[in-house]
Order: structure tokens, then C-alpha cells, then sequence
């Protein structure tokens, strides 16, 4: 398993209504009109006292909230794909994450030809390691045809962003030490928190793309690219990003990943 650094500490619960980490106001302290950043996290808050029954449309707020306000990605993409968990139960709600996924990853084109070479690998490589270890943990599993559609959700997108790629950073096949000794549950490195291990996977993807997202947009405070120029181009890239994010941690969260947990997400060490 891959390991990191925790950075972030990001206080979520399934009803969505802590309070935030930091305060957002409507309005500046001249009355001018609130940023879209303000306007977007006010009205996912309020969808969670309005839309306390509708899970989709809280989810789309928090969406859109992480869209607008990129210095405050993670916390947004969490609370959006815990809406989105909280929506169905069951079998059927793994089906609907499975879907998700695989539809987010077809998308990826736009994030594709955005991200300069050094972003590029990150996200490419961290969803080829993922779809290799899915599919070597479905090999030892006699149902688990939908963990080799995850698996291949995986290799599609990481095929997608290789494809305008100037270099092809996978490997194919990555290091299976620690996988086949944890095979059913593992321990998260960021948090200590125990969890099936094809959970842990998705979290992790999700982490190293929400890396990928902080540089992209520069809230790093380390990279722009010069898609950030071409507004139209930069908009369609990061909600290529978000949706994948959201497509991930929901996925970890419907695979046993703890919903009502604090979750640390955090830039892996290098």
C-alpha cells in the first residue's frame, strides 16, 4: 500500500452540518457582491438543511461548491460523495458507484490535455497502480467480476490521460508485497483507520488526483498551468477532475471506507 503524509485533516459527518473548518461569509465588508466561491459554498450548506431528503441535489451543490472554490477541493469532493453514499443502500449502491466511476473515467479527456508532464504522471500512475491492484485482488476471488470492472475503470481513465501525455509513465505492473499480505482489510497509513483494503485503493487514487487538482488550480501555491488562461478549457478539465474524485471516494465509501469518520486526504511523500 501506498503511503503518505497526512495534510489535511477534513472533519466530515454523513449529515453534513458540522461546522466549517473555515468561515465562508455572504457578503465582503464593503456589501459587495459575494464572490461565486461564497455563493456556491452558502447554497451547499443550505442544501443540506433544504435538501435533507435528496441526496443527488446535495451532492450537486457541494460539486459545484468544490468547482468554485478550489483552495477548499477536498472538503467539498468529501461531503459531495457523501451525499452520494448516503443515497442508496446495499448492492444496488455499489452498482451505482461501479457506474459512476466508469462514466466519470470516460470523461477524462478535457483533465487530459490540461495537465503539464509532472501532473500528468501523478494522476496516470495512480490509477494504472490502482487497476493493477484491483485486478490482482478479483484474481483471488472467485465473485468478483465487479472488482474487474473497477479494475478496468481504473486502466481506461489512466489510458485516456496517457493519451496526451508526452510520455508514458506506467508500468504495468507495480509492487504486490504488502497487497497479498492484506489482501481483505488494511490499515490506512493517514489515519490508522481499518478498512477493506479495495476501499483503501480507491481512497488513495482519490487522494493522489486531489493532489493533482490543488497544483492544477495553483492552490498549492506551486503550478499553473496555461490552460488557467482559457477559462473554458481550465473550467471543463476541473470538473473532469472533481467528477472523478467524487466518482472515487464514493466508490471507497460504498466499499467500506468509514462515511462518518474524519477523513484524512493527503499529498503522498516523495
Amino acid at each position: 500500500m501506498r503511503t503518505g503524509i497526512a495534510v489535511l485533516l477534513l472533519a466530515v459527518s454523513l449529515s453534513g452540518c458540522a461546522p466549517s473548518a473555515v468561515h465562508v461569509s455572504q457578503h465582503d465588508p464593503d456589501n459587495l457582491r459575494p464572490t461565486a466561491c461564497e455563493q456556491a459554498w452558502t447554497r451547499a450548506r443550505q442544501s443540506e438543511q433544504l435538501h435533507k431528503n435528496q441526496a443527488d441535489n446535495r451532492a450537486q451543490a457541494w460539486t459545484q461548491a468544490a468547482r468554485e472554490c478550489p483552495a477548499r477541493l477536498d472538503e467539498a469532493t468529501v461531503r459531495a460523495a457523501q451525499a452520494l453514499t448516503a443515497s442508496r443502500g446495499g448492492q444496488a449502491n455499489r452498482q451505482t458507484a461501479t457506474l459512476r466511476l466508469v462514466q466519470a473515467a470516460q470523461r477524462l479527456d478535457p483533465l487530459a490535455k490540461a495537465l503539464p508532464v509532472e501532473l500528468a504522471d501523478q494522476a496516470i500512475t495512480g490509477e494504472d497502480r490502482s487497476g493493477f491492484e484491483l485486478s490482482v485482488l478479483a484474481a483471488r476471488k472467485t465473485d468478483a467480476a465487479w472488482m474487474l470492472t473497477l479494475a478496468d475503470a481504473h486502466t481506461a481513465a489512466a489510458q485516456i490521460l496517457a493519451g496526451h501525455s508526452k510520455h508514458d509513465p506506467r508500468q504495468g505492473v507495480y509492487p504486490t508485497t504488502d497487497l497479498l499480505a492484506h489482501p481483505d482489510e488494511s490499515t490506512d497509513p493517514a489515519n490508522g483507520i481499518q478498512t477493506p483494503t479495495p476501499a483503501l485503493i480507491e481512497m488513495d487514487t482519490a487522494r493522489s488526483l486531489l493532489a493533482v487538482g490543488r497544483k492544477l488550480n495553483g492552490s498549492a501555491g506551486t503550478i499553473r498551468t496555461d490552460v488557467s488562461k482559457n477559462a473554458k478549457s481550465h473550467q471543463e478539465a476541473t470538473s473532469a477532475l472533481i467528477d472523478m474524485v467524487v466518482a472515487h471516494l464514493s466508490m471507497a465509501m460504498n466499499l467500506g471506507y468509514p462515511a462518518t469518520s474524519s477523513a484524512l486526504l493527503q499529498t503522498p511523500k516523495h
